[in-house]
């Protein structure tokens, strides 16, 4: 498996417009587009970064959904079930004989598991893809053992358990791969349990201009471009209203 166990695996974007969302990614990172069948594949620099597809109901809202690779889609089913998750698409097997399913943790977010072949390759933590990605969670608690126990991770605690920054960083060996965000303070009422995506902006782009360019292209800033030690960030909504984070990870301030 050339994608580690836990790591992210794919990411793609269900969307009611899809020839809007292919124009606005294509300007904003410069991916090019390869329809197989109904699935869309964004590449850069020759490598696949992201897929695309219509979803199947009026009713799933234009979204980004990440996939955490794993070793059995189908073994996963009944382990996700019994740490407290629920499964909301059973494994399913891709043109390109990837198998996947969609589930449901604890906290209520939902999440992918993607079981890819050998040779399975994802542009990951480079221009114009995705390099972080972190839970925004209302049960901190329950969603840290959930994703512990179902993929390995080593979790290690930033700031105080239960307080205002309650963050974890979970290592996949060695390498700080995904985070926990303890939200309770944060997100609205009206706002459920969700993954974030983070995308590195292009080298000729730091974050301000990135957001400049996603707002040329019809997109809304939903906060505003912000130094942290991890970079400078910004969170945008597209034109098709799927949010994202856009990141400058060599803009750093001092820890």
């Amino acid at each position: 498996m050339s994608i580690a166990l836990g790591a992210p695996g794919w990411t793609d974007l269900t969307s009611h417009d899809v020839d809007a969302a292919r124009e606005f990614y294509t300007g904003l990172f410069g991916w090019r587009w390869v329809q197989r069948c109904e699935y869309s594949i964004a590449f850069r620099d020759d490598t696949p970064v992201a897929g695309l597809l219509k979803p199947d109901s009026d009713h799933i809202p234009s979204a980004w959904t990440l996939y955490l690779e794993c070793e059995s889609t189908r073994r996963a089913t009944e382990r996700i079930r019994a740490l407290g998750g629920k499964v909301l698409v059973p494994p399913t097997e891709t043109p390109g004989r990837e198998m996947f399913l969609i589930a449901e943790d604890p906290g209520g977010a939902v999440v992918g598991l993607w079981e890819a072949p050998e040779n399975a390759v994802f542009g990951w933590a480079r221009a114009g893809a995705l390099c972080w990605a972190e839970v925004l969670t209302r049960d901190a608690s329950a969603v840290d053992s959930f994703y512990a126990e179902l993929l390995g991770y080593r979790q290690e605690q930033i700031g105080e358990p239960g307080g205002e920054f309650d963050f974890t960083v979970w290592h996949v060996g060695d390498r700080p791969m995904l985070g926990r965000f303890e939200s309770s303070r944060s997100l609205p009422a009206d706002v459920p349990s969700h993954w974030q995506l983070y995308f590195q902006v292009n080298p000729d782009h730091d974050a301000d201009a990135a957001v400049a360019k996603a707002q040329s292209l019809g997109g809304e800033v939903l906060r505003e471009p912000t130094d942290s030690p991890y970079g400078r960030i910004a969170v945008v909504r597209d034109v098709v209203g799927a949010d994202f984070a856009v990141i400058d990870t060599d803009r750093r301030t001092p820890e």
